[in-house]
């Protein structure tokens, strides 16, 4: 084993039981702190980390016809279209809506901030035995949209045990089974080629916490030898279906050691995948993270060499809960009024929307700022239906912004942006800027000439441009 992992490992296990022990102490104190108020995050490092590792130098080359003048003096203009940072928001809850004017304002509104969309693909949603024809169509419009509108996707997930038909979770036959699992998911990965990023088999070490209920699936896990030896299965059997996607491991809770060991054993075995994903889902003050704690459990995982992914991010304009078991009782409660036809949602609070947005700032700024993460996805855009009732999403019910909306709006279309407009020598144009695909337009004698270009980090040779 790598010396380095195995330090992290044992770093790793401390880690967890200092950091419960830390949470009983923190508790007794929890009452008298204002958990709607957020003190700023120091940043040490954090600006010149976003200099360091978001933006590049870059030599754009123009190729001139022998018509144009080649002494010209030239003007030139440049703007960042589309980050190469992937900046997310899951369309978990866009199905509800699709086709309809509120559907089409959400993805407006969406394209002011965003460039990557998390679909949830869940094996009920896209069971081969509902011929569900909405589904269909929706998942065809909106790759469709994507498309033309220039988003990155992931497809979310290929396998998950608590996301499944009847007729799967209740199956016998757990040799057919194997089968119909592979067979699941090379469908997905075929019948969706637009679709590059995958969670494959979604919070990989929880199929037998205490919360899960035995099904099929977890019957099958056994039958393979536990979750180890599956896990490995899955991920050798969709490289065999197409091994040139973008495979993601994505759990709920890093802080759990046994996730660094499982992503830690996928490397030793030589799996391919791309990227470790964390779930951080801030519905409780015991839940929220600190800047130290948050750095940390970067630090931790860049160690693996793995891209990092924050797959599912939620900070609130409710107010939150202070733990779980409190946070349990609203749910219990909430299921019992849904049950009967009622709707049970938390409000959202001036303060709170506050916190929310400051929050969002600090917790975007230093993540972007690590050169391992490369890619942040807030889970609900709007609080219409969003996850467990909270005031979770970044707009109203009405689609109004939240200060947060404007706030990441602010970050990824302003300060973390590059537009230049300045006259130049017409052969070749030196420019530092973030990463990303680029729309240019030079003007040479009052001719214009529109060109694309895309700027990454790894590209180390002059950009020609033929004009």
């Amino acid at each position: 084993m790598n010396l380095i992992i195995l330090v992290h490992i044992i770093k790793m296990k401390y880690k967890y039981f200092l950091n419960t022990l830390l949470s009983v102490i923190l508790s007794l104190s929890l009452n008298a702190q204002d958990h709607s108020v957020h003190e700023k995050w120091d940043l040490n490092g954090a600006e010149e980390r976003i200099e360091q590792n978001r933006k590049g130098d870059a030599v754009l080359e123009f190729v001139l016809d022998d018509k144009i003048n080649k002494k010209s003096k030239s003007s030139i203009e440049l703007d960042l279209k589309n980050h190469d940072f992937k900046f997310g928001v899951s369309f978990t809850q866009l199905r509800r809506f699709w086709g309809q004017d509120y559907g089409d304002l959400y993805l407006e509104r969406f394209k002011e901030v965003f460039n990557y969309a998390t679909i949830g693909m869940y094996w009920q949603l896209t069971d081969e035995r509902s011929n569900s024809k909405f589904m269909d169509n929706y998942y065809k419009e909106i790759l469709e949209w994507t498309k033309k509108n220039d988003i990155r996707v992931k497809g979310h997930p290929l396998m998950w045990h608590e996301a499944m038909p009847n007729w799967v979770r209740n199956y016998k036959n757990i040799d057919e089974l194997d089968g119909i699992i592979k067979a699941h998911m090379k469908r997905l990965i075929d019948s969706y080629p637009q679709i590059n990023d995958w969670d494959v088999y979604n919070e990989p070490i929880g199929p037998f916490k205490p919360h899960i209920p035995p099904s099929s699936i977890t019957q099958w896990i056994k039958q393979k030898g536990g979750i180890y030896p599956a896990m490995v299965e899955i991920y050798e059997y969709v490289n065999s279906v197409n091994p040139n996607k973008n495979y993601s491991n994505n759990h709920y809770h890093a802080k759990d050691p046994e996730f660094f060991k499982i992503n830690e054993f996928f490397i030793e075995k030589d799996l391919n995948f791309s990227s470790i994903g964390m779930q951080a889902h801030m519905q409780s003050n015991d839940n929220v993270m600190s800047e130290e704690q948050l750095w940390n459990q970067i630090e931790d995982y860049a160690v693996l060499g793995k891209n990092i992914q924050f797959t599912e991010i939620t900070v609130t304009s409710s107010e939150r809960f202070k733990n779980w078991k409190d946070h349990q009782a609203f749910l219990a409660k909430r299921d019992e009024v849904i049950a009967k036809g009622g709707e049970l949602d938390l409000e959202s609070k001036p303060e709170y929307e506050e916190y929310q947005s400051e929050y969002l700032k600090d917790f975007y700024t230093l993540a972007f700022s690590h050169p391992s993460v490369t890619s942040i996805t807030f889970w609900n855009m709007t609080d219409k239906n969003a996850w467990r009732g909270h005031a979770g999403g970044l707009l109203f019910k009405d689609l109004k912004p939240k200060k947060a909306f404007n706030t990441l709006k602010y970050l990824v279309k302003e300060k973390w942006n590059t537009q230049i407009n300045k006259n130049i020598d017409a052969k070749v144009f030196k420019f530092n800027g973030f990463y990303g695909k680029y729309q240019g337009k030079i003007v040479i004698k009052n001719k214009e000439y529109d060109f694309e270009f895309y700027h990454s980090k790894s590209n180390k040779d002059p950009i020609k441009i033929y004009l």
